[in-house]
């Protein structure tokens, strides 16, 4: 990370930025103070709550006049919590803080800007107007063609891919989700691969082993996982040692816990954007978990930390009696050990709390374990290590495939349909 970077990011969002202006008198903060990561941590927390609340104190002065307001590209956050973000950048940042990102791809697995490429979208803008019927748009330089995600089914997909083919790109830039159901298509109707793919890029969702194999196995290319947001662009890209580095040009990133910055520990991700001058996010809650390990020693020469994504968003929470509640995290451990037990019969799994104590388990099973439906539901129940969970009423649904969700166009494998403290 460049300290002048993140110096001269603070001080023009004090200048600029009603938010940062308020925030930093109120403490007392000089923002020319602000120069290195420990620094940092004199800054208060960013939420998405504070933004929705007041969403044009986040948006620099220099930005809502001309001629700044031509230069504004937006864009918008998929709203998976229920919420979403209008997201302001000035073209040029935008741009430029893919930079670091694009060197990675070209080093790593020879793409470049140039090279063509397919994708999916939940909405799109033209100028400051957003676009969300549009169900296929292919760029002016006939470079990328894209598809809405929104009300996927499994023929609308199967038409996606046959028109990805005859495009010819050379590489996708996909969802876990859907790269899985492609290679569902392709397998169980046996089609022909794009002759050009050399390589899938996955981001927007937590990537599992298992579906990654899946993919790779299909497509026979190099996936790699990229962490991502609209506010800041790329946060950590994996190299082809399997270990994802941060992005340390474009954004610096923490990992809390108990209020402190931690390595080595899981915690929360925050994230302070080096590039994003028409909306800058300052310590901004990601709402992920993670580990951040700052002394990284990498086969492939890296030196920037790297960043271990934890699956399980900090707001996936079950909800227990009492108003406790728990980490969805440790339902991915019940199908894991399953899998692990059995052979890893369990292709996708979506879990829904229902009600307190009450759970629905959707799963979809590998072909050649569609008969092992009554021991599946046996191992799941046994391998729970909860003790609050093993008391639970699990509902057991199966399915030969889960759709992502028709609104956000994201998986999500844990749904908590209770109300709070209920």
């Amino acid at each position: 990370m460049k300290i002048e970077r993140l110096t001269q990011i603070v001080s023009y969002a004090y200048q600029n930025v009603r938010y940062y202006k308020r925030r930093m008198d109120e403490n007392g903060i000089d923002p020319l103070s602000i120069e290195d990561y420990d620094s940092l941590r004199k800054l208060p927390f960013l939420y998405k709550d504070d933004i929705q609340a007041q969403p044009e104190d986040f948006i620099s002065e220099e930005y809502k006049k001309f001629p700044k307001t031509k230069n504004i590209v937006l864009r918008r956050t998929s709203g998976s919590t229920g919420k979403y973000l209008k997201i302001y950048w000035d073209y040029k940042d935008d741009i430029k803080s893919l930079l670091s990102l694009w060197n990675y791809r070209n080093r790593y697995y020879g793409v470049g800007p140039s090279d063509k490429f397919c994708g999916f979208y939940t909405a799109s803008y033209q100028g400051n107007k957003i676009v969300e019927q549009q169900m296929v748009q292919k760029s002016l330089d006939g470079r990328y063609l894209g598809f809405c995600k929104i009300n996927l089914t499994y023929e609308r997909l199967r038409d996606c891919y046959e028109q990805m083919c005859s495009f010819d790109p050379k590489w996708f830039n996909l969802q876990p989700s859907i790269a899985d159901l492609l290679a569902e298509i392709v397998q169980k109707e046996h089609l022909a691969l794009p002759p050009s793919l050399s390589y899938i890029e996955l981001s927007g969702e937590y990537l599992f082993e298992d579906v990654r194999k899946r993919i790779e196995q299909t497509f026979q290319v190099p996936v790699a996982n990229q962490y991502g947001c609209n506010e800041a662009n790329a946060i950590a890209f994996e190299c082809k040692e399997g270990h994802m580095h941060c992005l340390t040009d474009n954004v610096l990133v923490e990992v809390i816990k108990d209020g402190e910055p931690v390595f080595e520990e899981e915690g929360d991700i925050y994230i302070t954007s080096l590039s994003n001058y028409a909306m800058p996010f300052l310590r901004y809650q990601m709402g992920d978990r993670g580990i951040l390990v700052r002394d990284s020693q990498c086969p492939c020469g890296s030196k920037r930390p790297e960043l271990i994504i934890k699956s399980g968003r900090s707001s996936d929470y079950i909800s227990l009696p009492n108003a406790e509640k728990i980490n969805a995290y440790v339902l991915i451990g019940i199908v894991e050990y399953t899998n692990e037990y059995m052979g890893a019969p369990i292709k996708q799994f979506q879990i829904i709390q229902t009600g307190i104590g009450c759970f629905t388990v959707k799963l979809v099973l590998k072909k050649e374990f569609s008969t092992w439906q009554s021991g599946v539901m046996e191992n799941f129940l046994l391998n729970i290590q909860e003790q609050k969970l093993k008391d639970a009423k699990w509902n057991f649904q199966f399915s030969e495939c889960i759709l992502p969700d028709p609104q956000t166009g994201k998986f999500k494998y844990f749904i908590n349909q209770c109300k709070e403290g209920k």
